[in-house]
């Protein structure tokens, strides 16, 4: 995790754009021979006028050349190419990631090369302070700082509904032992950072001396299948931030069940209540064969299938889910933030793997996100389909598609996915405001006239992945199941201006076209 500093640069996102020739005549310098004094004022005002044109409106109906996402026209040209980043002696962890972006005719090449995606499996912004400068065509599988979402300490020791009371050591020792006065009742598992050694334990079993663990309540009636307590694994893709973009895969839901029965309860066989890599998958637990095994269920529609045979309705999970995922990326989205600060362009997405349990009132809890998820299907390759298919909606989702070989090369394809008319939303609002002649009023913010190079910018990514979304759906901006419903000033409210902007405008399109409302 690094710590936030500097300011970030705002100048070079404009410079990624070329104006119309009108504007960039108006703008233009001429430069003879002149004094030392009259250049030094010359590259003052080169400063002032990049920052400048950052705010000022961008849109021209000349013709606009935009960078995409990943270079997509220029796989006409050379072969895509990536690089792989691990601290492991071996890929077997990997193979799946190697294996989809072969198959998207991308080319495996050194660090110190000239790649398009760095797939890192272990956080590297440490090791590779080159980062900081990627090139336009650079992206990079995580985000600075996404240590503030996946630092298990951290992350259970916020204070969130939805997570599970906890108490990090030795600072809140006092605070625990006054939690556990007051609810004698209460069970305790004290976790270390990297999740491993998980265990009940009575409170004058745990280590109040550890700098490098917490300890957590233990919520002691989960949801059983067949008598075996589980946890589910969701899928989860941060594509901006600042404004924020989420996507979730829903495709699949990982469900992992523990080996040994939960009951009779016995703290001392972790296998009742700890998932591990032993664990027992959906195929095995015999109330879910005949739906996964006989009629080709997914892991949650086999789960689901056997909720409504307990006469409950497994349709009140999957909102939790959402909420807790998009509650706790914006809790933390100041800290990511702060750390982007420190870097020249924010070509990053990220794939995380929240991990969830369910109580018996389908009351979902948060336990933890991981960083670089288990893609392997070393242990279980029935899991080899689902990997792929969480790859390759991850892959589309955020500009890494398959290379196309096409004789048309003239057309940059971002050019024809993405124009101003697939951007335009609130026409009357804009005609009725006069926001062609002036942009000072907020009702102009969203109007193509007014919106600067790097907004244009976040739209056209939006709509790039809207398109290429796959399996994956958008949980922030929220999803608008009732249009007639949405309140949109007061779902903004309490939001950041960035991510408000980018909710409205995804609320214009969603009243324009119903399928861009979730």
């Amino acid at each position: 995790m690094e710590p936030p500093s500097i300011s970030e640069t705002q100048s070079e996102s404009r410079n990624e754009y070329k104006l119309s020739e009108k504007r960039t005549k108006s703008s233009a310098l001429t430069l003879g021979t002149i004094p030392l004094r009259a250049v030094m004022l010359f590259l003052a005002a080169t400063v002032f006028t990049a920052v400048l044109l950052e705010i000022l409106p961008h849109y021209t109906k000349t013709k606009t050349e935009i960078e995409p996402l990943n270079g997509t026209e220029n796989a006409l040209v050379r072969q895509r190419a990536y690089s792989i980043y691990t601290t492991s002696p071996t890929e077997e962890h990997l193979v799946h990631v190697l294996d989809v972006l072969n198959i998207f005719g991308y080319k495996r090449v050194e660090l110190e090369d000239n790649w398009d995606l760095l797939w890192a499996h272990d956080y590297p912004f440490r090791v590779m302070p080159k980062l900081k400068n990627l090139e336009k065509h650079q992206f990079v599988n995580h985000l600075p700082g996404c240590g503030y979402l996946t630092n298990k300490v951290d992350l259970c020791t916020t204070r969130l509904p939805f997570l599970p009371r906890a108490f990090r050591l030795p600072d809140q020792r006092n605070a625990l032992l006054e939690y556990a006065s007051a609810h004698p009742e209460a069970l305790f598992v004290q976790k270390h950072n990297e999740h491993r050694h998980i265990k009940v334990r009575a409170l004058n079993d745990i280590d109040f001396h550890s700098n490098d663990s917490f300890v957590q309540e233990f919520i002691q009636k989960p949801f059983l299948v067949d008598g075996h307590k589980f946890d589910i694994g969701v899928y989860v893709v941060i594509t901006s931030i600042n404004p924020l973009r989420v996507y979730i895969y829903n495709g699949d839901v990982l469900f992992r069940y523990c080996p040994v029965k939960y009951y009779p309860f016995d703290f001392e066989i972790q296998d009742k209540y700890v998932v591990a890599d032993n664990y027992l998958p959906t195929w095995e637990v015999p109330s879910l064969r005949k739906y996964y095994n006989n009629y080709g269920g997914s892991m949650r529609a086999s789960f689901e299938a056997y909720v409504r045979d307990q006469n409950m309705d497994p349709s009140k999970i999957w909102p939790q889910v959402e909420h807790i995922i998009r509650t706790t990326i914006l809790t933390k989205e100041q800290d990511l933030i702060d750390t982007l600060r420190m870097y020249k362009r924010h070509n990053f997405f990220d794939l995380l793997r929240f991990d969830l349990f369910i109580d018996e009132e389908l009351n979902v809890h948060l336990m933890e996100a991981n960083m670089s998820p288990n893609l392997s299907s070393a242990h279980f390759k029935e899991n080899s389909l689902l990997y792929k298919q969480v790859l390759y909606s991850v892959f589309n989702l955020v500009g890494i598609r398959p290379v196309i070989k096409s004789e048309i090369s003239h057309s940059p394809l971002s050019e024809v996915i993405t124009a101003d008319k697939n951007l335009a939303t609130a026409l009357n609002n804009c005609t009725s405001n006069d926001c062609d002649k002036s942009c000072n009023k907020e009702e102009c913010s969203l109007c193509l006239p007014c919106i600067s190079g790097t907004e244009y910018k976040w739209l056209q990514e939006a709509h790039d992945e809207h398109l290429h979304r796959v399996d994956m759906k958008r949980i922030f901006p929220k999803p608008i199941h009732n249009i007639d419903t949405f309140d949109i000033d007061i779902e903004t409210t309490q939001m950041s201006k960035r991510n408000a902007w980018i909710t409205r405008w995804f609320f214009n399109k969603c009243q324009y076209d119903r399928t861009w409302c979730t």
